[in-house]
């Protein structure tokens, strides 16, 4: 049987959720598959896309043997071009790496935003936390991310940090899935946890949360923004104002 270009693979044990597929060009993206069609990342990865005979072709699971044959070095000479628009949205304020010196990701899907900041800006210390440790290997193994990263519940984790290193962190960025935001005590933890000038940033990517989330980062912070992104909202607030609002 002829080879094909590489689908992906779908599921670990007890997990179906996480899936990986790969392009003609060899671009990763993480699907949940909970919600029909989900990208949660995207990536380019070094060189061609790997092939495998067409019977395997995102049939497989994302086991060892999987993570073998889609070994991944990113591919970031493109800048952010390759990333989801959500995440290039989120990196804007980061690019100059003023406020990239230690930086907090809730939800780390495929680890594209530390694997960016940390290529961007050398020497950054990022920190990510995700309550699914099959999402953790997917990213480690198929997109090719090497951070450090914790497998704990998000409000946990912004709890125990805000009491563990308080005023740490230049900005603290909120990518998690859908039916999660952070809440009223979540704020006043990661507004502990950054420093004078930090910022905090928060995806939306259910709509309906954005009006209410909005009023409630307005109710912490002096100066707020919301930007759309393909139906994304993506707020950022900042501990002092900004030059515009000064």
């Amino acid at each position: 049987m002829a080879p094909r270009l590489l689908d992906g693979c779908r599921g670990f044990p007890g997990d179906d959720s996480v899936a990986v597929t790969v392009s003609p060009d060899n671009v990763r993206q993480l699907i949940d598959t909970n919600r029909p069609n989900f990208v949660q990342s995207a990536l380019r990865c070094r060189g061609p896309a790997p092939s495998t005979p067409a019977s395997d072709a995102f049939g497989r699971r994302c086991d060892g043997a999987a993570a073998k044959a889609l070994r991944c070095e990113p591919d970031l000479s493109r800048g952010s071009d390759d990333l989801l628009p959500y995440a290039r949205i989120m990196l804007q304020p980061l690019a100059d790496c003023q406020h990239a010196g230690k930086v907090l990701v809730l939800g780390l899907g495929g680890g594209t935003i530390p694997t960016f900041l940390q290529h961007q800006c050398p020497g950054s210390q990022v920190l990510a936390v995700d309550n699914n440790p099959n999402v953790v290997t997917a990213a480690r193994d198929f997109f090719g991310f090497k951070g450090d990263a914790e497998v704990k519940d998000l409000h946990a984790a912004l709890a125990d940090l805000s009491e563990e290193k308080p005023g740490t962190f230049d900005a603290i960025v909120t990518d998690v899935g859908h039916n999660i935001h952070l809440n009223k005590e979540d704020l006043r933890h990661g507004l502990r946890l950054l420093k004078s000038d930090g910022l905090l940033m928060e995806n939306l990517s259910t709509p309906s949360f954005a009006e209410k989330q909005l009023a409630l980062y307005r109710d912490f912070l002096p100066s707020v923004e919301d930007v759309v992104s393909h139906g994304n909202h993506i707020l950022l607030g900042r501990r002092t104002p900004s030059t515009l609002e000064q």
